[in-house]
């Protein structure tokens, strides 16, 4: 058997007496079990939250440690009429877990505003430079940091010593170090919340909802002559933020976005619906691949770009015209996002192509003056290229600010621990982080770096781009199969929760056609029955007609077809003897 692409096939192997009992308790085929299966449904009841999640699985805010105590003080502040500041992170979770505190405060009438930094102006992250700037405007009662500050403690310490008490609502890895401050995060030590894959956002909603729930008991809602608002119409900015920010979409995650994008597709907040109509959406077809490709772009892109700070104007907008005239700005931010892209890409692929060459095991990318807002996209790229744990770094006035990815197996935060005395500061997650540092460290990080990947390495396979298969079938097991219903149910699709795939065997290619730039259309048979697959240009060259191959197809989500459509993701022709014995 030949390989067409780097590709490790993983053809997963689930427990098939759970696998039988699960398909004769649902009523439902081995295949959709197996899926099932592989995304740690064994019971019934687990498969009943997983495939019609609902708003009345919502785990227990209560069940945060803190919870009580950081409840007490925002209210605390609302009795004094204290003034408010939220200070959020400039990607779309800290900007939509902005926008839930701040609705929150604005609908009781509290002094509050908020500061999102902008990365040219401001710097980039929770610490003093950033903190100087949010400050200008006035010193706070009361700091609220979303989506950032774990690795705050200095900066805690510094804006206490101000008689500035602060909260840090957050989901990034626990730091050695402490702030010693009141923390909501479910990866504190001990705390009891079962989820611990929380974006920001959800933990803001939880925030948020025992804030409503404690202000609608002591009467405050009556008070000031206004209706508490509904748990649901929070959920479309917790959806938007949950799906940007890449968290696994299992357990309380899958449950924010599957009813959150029923209430986006409703356009209730003025915001969603001007970028839906931007980017031209139709709600029936608005999935979360809406989301992470075309809404959060644009989000994101005010942030590394321009000014984040008109993102939560957006999403806060009463008027419908004034939402549409800050999408605009968006649209204008994300198309200079794009051209900056694309020269950068090429730069930092050249430079990375080398350093493989040289075979280094992790890729450390830096240059002049690069745009420091897109930092992150590139080493995504660069990572899904060469697949391996890759830095990129922009250089300016003798400092460099990076950006990390690494893939799974290759934790880059605990890498970039094991050179914390070359860091100036640096946090994230064990997949994604960011740093500051010299300029002039640069090239020992880069040594010291290598060095904890040859130690991780050496006791821990290096990484490799592998292709996880769901189960087995045959084409007419997936024809029978393939409903949009099915995909509903088994949707929405994310980390840890990706698009089911079948290993097809033994079949031949009966028909080739291009389409477009993208796919070609292909048509397969196996013994007497015929499927048809869109194949992307990519791996076109490995398909032959007449040839006996093994495909790995996952079913293609298409609203109101009644024709199956499958994509083709890799593929492999059987060797020379083994085409002969499969004639015979």
């Amino acid at each position: 058997m030949t390989k067409s692409d780097t590709k490790y096939w993983n053809l997963k192997e689930p427990d098939s007496d759970t696998v039988d009992a699960l398909a004769t308790d649902l009523n439902e085929t081995q295949l959709l079990t197996s899926v099932l299966y592989n995304r740690g449904v064994r019971t019934p009841e687990q498969a009943q939250l997983f495939l019609k999640p609902s708003l009345d699985d919502l785990l227990d805010s209560n069940l945060l440690s803190n919870m009580h105590a950081v409840v007490e003080r925002c209210l605390r502040a609302f009795d004094n009429d204290e003034s408010i500041l939220i200070f959020g992170d400039n990607d779309v979770d800290g900007v939509t877990s902005t926008t839930l505190v701040y609705q929150f405060y604005r609908q009781l009438g509290s002094k509050v505003r908020y500061f999102l930094p902008r990365r040219k102006e401001d710097g980039h992250g929770f610490n003093d430079e950033t903190l100087t700037a949010a400050l200008n405007a006035g010193k706070p009662d009361l700091l609220i940091t979303v989506d950032c500050g774990m690795s705050g403690y200095k900066e805690v310490e510094n804006l206490k010593a101000m008689g500035i008490d602060v909260i840090i609502v957050d989901h990034h890895a626990i730091p050695e170090i402490l702030p010693d401050t009141l923390i909501l995060n479910p990866k504190l030590p001990d705390d009891a919340f079962p989820c611990k894959e929380l974006a920001a956002v959800g933990v803001t909603f939880h925030l948020i909802d025992a804030l409503i729930r404690a202000a609608v008991d002591r009467n405050i809602y009556d008070a000031i002559g206004q209706i508490p608002p509904e748990r649901i119409d929070m959920l479309d900015l917790v959806c938007l933020g949950t799906i940007a920010d890449v968290v696994p979409l299992l357990g309380e995650n899958r449950m924010f976005v599957s009813v959150g994008l029923d209430v986006i597709r409703k356009r209730r907040r003025s915001g969603i619906a001007a970028l839906l109509s931007d980017v031209g959406a139709d709600e029936h077809y608005i999935t979360e691949r809406t989301i992470c490709y075309r809404l959060a772009p644009r989000i994101n892109a005010a942030g590394r770009m321009g000014d984040p700070n008109e993102c939560v104007e957006l999403l806060t907008a009463y008027r419908y015209t004034d939402a549409q005239a800050i999408a605009k700005s968006l649209e204008n931010y994300n198309h200079q996002r794009q051209n900056a892209e694309a020269a950068m890409i090429n730069e930092a692929t050249a430079m990375a192509q080398q350093q493989v060459l040289e075979g280094r095991k992790v890729l450390v990318i830096a240059h002049e003056d690069w745009q420091q807002g897109i930092l992150g996209i590139i080493s995504s790229r660069i990572l899904d290229k060469f697949y391996k744990p890759t830095v990129v770094i922009s250089i300016s006035e003798g400092k460099g600010r990076g950006s990390a990815r690494s893939p799974e197996g290759f934790s880059i935060l605990d890498a970039f621990t094991s050179c914390k005395d070359l860091l100036d500061d640096f946090g994230g997650h064990h997949s994604a982080a960011g740093i500051n540092l010299k300029a002039e460290n640069i090239p020992e990080l880069m040594n010291r770096l290598e060095k904890f990947a040859s130690v991780t390495f050496a006791t821990n396979d290096a990484p490799q781009k592998s292709l996880d298969i769901d189960a087995e079938a045959t084409v007419p097991q997936l024809l029978k199969l393939w409903q949009n219903q099915y995909l509903e149910q088994l949707g929405p699709f994310g980390t840890a929760n990706k698009e089911p795939t079948f290993l097809i065997r033994n079949v031949r290619v009966v028909l080739i056609k291009r389409l477009n730039h993208v796919y070609a259309k292909v048509k397969i048979r196996q013994n007497n029955t015929t499927m048809s697959l869109l194949v992307p240009t990519a791996i076109t060259g490995e398909v032959e007609q007449g040839v006996a191959l093994e495909v790995v197809v996952t079913p293609k989500y298409a609203p109101f077809k009644d024709i199956p459509e499958f994509i083709l993701l890799s593929v492999r022709r059987y060797s020379e003897s083994e085409q002969l014995a499969i004639s015979n």
